[in-house]
């Protein structure tokens, strides 16, 4: 009984949801279709993917530019040593140019070289920035030697600068032996500093120089003291300890030197004797009282008075003013003839 009564209310529901699916769909069921029936409806485009695909057209159309001006720089560079690989590079209109020194061709090729890497690698430039770059430190014989290279040969910077060094090659500072440096001596009067600063200013002319031969090198140029024993007695193993030792015995040096300063002006002070100085100036004016010019003259044939008239209407003397104070400061009008 029970199971025929749910039977019956299940057939109900189904009977009811039926007309439900086969039904159609009014017109306003579907928004503002006037067909009526079923209808899919399309999704719509956001605004997001309408400013990508604009972002899209905007990066073509700047590679298509882009492309046109490389295009550009081979066509008008058709006749530069780079080839288009190198031609078809543009250096950012940000990168400022630093101030690199020109090379002339009178200098050393592998200083030139080694200064311009050194800033570039700074910088992050890419290998055919750089070698366009390069060229524009170029001035002189320098810049002629490239403008003689052949058309489109010039493929890498690295190319480049091998071709220029060896071009250039004569112009290399040649290093010295390490022989000549045995050539370097102490001078007498020359301080430890002086001495260490010149004997490192040779050393740099020297490639490879171990470290046992320069503490031997120097050992040999320098003059008898406490550096020279302390280098013979305990050598340093690297150049640093070398520096730092050098260093300790030029303070010392320069400390004594001081002290011995001192001491002297000390010493000076104490020897002065009172009145010593007035003394001095004394014997000093004595020294610039009137002394003979000559000392043999020619015989007179008459006196001094006969010959002093004789030439006293004539340009050969040159008289004195008049005397009229005595050293007593008082008026006096004895005079001789010649002091009249």
């Amino acid at each position: 009984m029970i199971r025929e009564k749910e039977t019956e209310r299940i057939s109900e529901g189904m009977s009811r949801r039926a007309p439900e699916r086969g039904r159609m769909v009014a017109p306003s069921e579907v928004g503002s279709s006037s067909l009526g029936g079923w209808r899919k409806r399309e999704p719509a485009i956001s605004r997001a993917d309408v400013n990508s695909v604009g972002r899209q057209i905007h990066l073509l159309g700047k590679q298509i530019d882009e492309l046109k001006r490389k295009g550009e720089l081979v066509t008008q560079n058709k006749h530069s040593s780079f080839c288009n690989r190198i031609l078809r590079e543009i250096v950012s209109t940000t990168f400022k140019m630093p101030d690199l020194p020109k090379y002339d061709g009178l200098k050393d090729p592998q200083e030139h070289v080694s200064a311009f890497d050194l800033v570039m690698n700074l910088y992050g430039q890419s290998d055919p920035i750089k070698a366009k770059l390069f060229v524009t430190t170029l001035m002189g014989k320098a810049q002629e030697w490239f403008m003689s290279l052949p058309l489109g040969s010039i493929e890498s910077h690295e190319q480049l600068v091998q071709k220029f060094i060896f071009h250039f090659a004569s112009k290399r500072k040649q290093k010295r032996s390490a022989t000549y440096l045995f050539t370097i001596r102490q001078k007498e009067n020359e301080t430890l500093k002086n001495f260490m600063g010149r004997f490192n200013n040779e050393t740099l002319e020297v490639q490879d120089l171990r470290i046992d031969i320069m503490v031997n090198i120097l050992i040999h140029g320098l003059k008898k003291g406490p550096f020279a024993s302390a280098l013979a007695r305990d050598p340093p193993t690297n150049v640093e300890q070398l520096m730092r030792l050098a260093q300790k015995y030029i303070n010392e040096e320069e400390m004594n030197a001081m002290k011995d300063g001192e001491w002297l002006g000390a010493g000076r002070t104490r020897d002065r004797e009172p009145g010593k100085d007035a003394k001095q100036n004394t014997d000093r004016v004595r020294d610039l009282t009137y002394r003979p010019r000559y000392h043999r003259y020619t015989p007179l044939n008459t006196t001094r008075t006969k010959g002093l008239l004789t030439v006293e209407k004539s340009d050969m003397l040159k008289w004195p003013r008049h005397t009229r104070f005595t050293p007593a400061k008082k008026f006096s009008g004895k005079y001789c003839k010649f002091h009249r």
